[in-house]
């Protein structure tokens, strides 16, 4: 119940601050005027590119910018709590840290989702023209991959946010690792137009499978991505991996971890 409220605070945080909500409805829209624009210019009507269509690159540019705003993100509540000292307080309450975060950021998830992702969507569909075939069988494997996809998102980011028991400041591993999502994640740029032995490669990290795959599903036939067993199987992997590390990295910090002060 108490995660449960966590998630319930922060969905409800999120609906007080109106102006950073209309703010972020506007970013998101420019953005997908822009990267639509783009292609449009880029690719001709009738003349695919790798086999993606013009329809299909807009659809991309939507559907991608959604989902990356739809995830919610609190890049700076571990290394707040660590510097200020409130972690020594979070510790002694009768709930696991971690879990705290992650329930905090599911509420905001889904206020990005509700409030944020499907209007535009809806706002898209009308005015970009924008070219879907959903079907329930789609959404069958999109609803699961895409809650894999922000599983990993989270641990990704929770794992940045642990180096705030080891370094004064942390902001220039988060320059870096955006910058690592918006080339190698499929966020703006398909893997699909880069060379083959860059996308190989790309496919061992998790980057991909924060923004590429989910979004790609719901374009293509998931089994001309990759087969379905297969990808199961790599989020899983990738999923144990990443939360491992984080957790090592929070234990060894929490270990270390000394507080100075009244």
């Amino acid at each position: 119940m108490a995660y449960l409220k966590f998630i319930s605070m922060s969905f409800q945080r999120a609906i007080a601050y109106r102006v950073e909500y209309f703010t972020a409805i506007l970013n998101a829209f420019l953005y997908i005027f822009i990267f639509t624009s783009v292609w449009r210019a880029l690719i001709p009507e009738n003349s695919p590119v790798d086999g993606l269509k013009r329809s299909d690159m807009i659809a991309y540019a939507v559907l991608s910018t959604l989902i990356k705003a739809s995830f919610g993100r609190n890049d700076s509540l571990l290394s707040t709590r660590v510097r200020s000292g409130e972690i020594a307080v979070d510790l002694m309450k009768p709930f696991s840290f971690p879990l705290m975060v992650l329930s905090d950021t599911i509420g905001a998830t889904l206020f990005q989702l509700f409030a944020r992702a499907i209007p535009l969507l809806i706002f898209s569909l009308v005015f970009f023209d924008l070219q879907l075939h959903m079907s329930v069988s789609v959404l069958a494997v999109f609803v699961p991959v895409y809650i894999l996809a922000f599983i990993l998102f989270f641990l990704l980011s929770f794992f940045i946010s642990t180096m705030s028991f080891y370094f004064v400041d942390i902001f220039p591993f988060w320059i870096f690792y955006y910058a690592l999502i918006t080339l190698t994640s499929g966020a703006i740029i398909p893997l699909d137009f880069f060379p083959v032995f860059f996308r190989e490669a790309l496919m061992w990290t998790p980057f991909p499978y924060l923004f590429y795959f989910p979004t790609m599903i719901l374009i293509k036939n998931s089994s001309q991505i990759m087969p379905l067993p297969d990808m199961a199987l790599r989020y899983g992997a990738l999923i144990l991996l990443t939360g491992g590390a984080a957790w090592a990295s929070y234990r060894t910090g929490i270990n270390k971890l000394t507080i100075a002060g009244g």
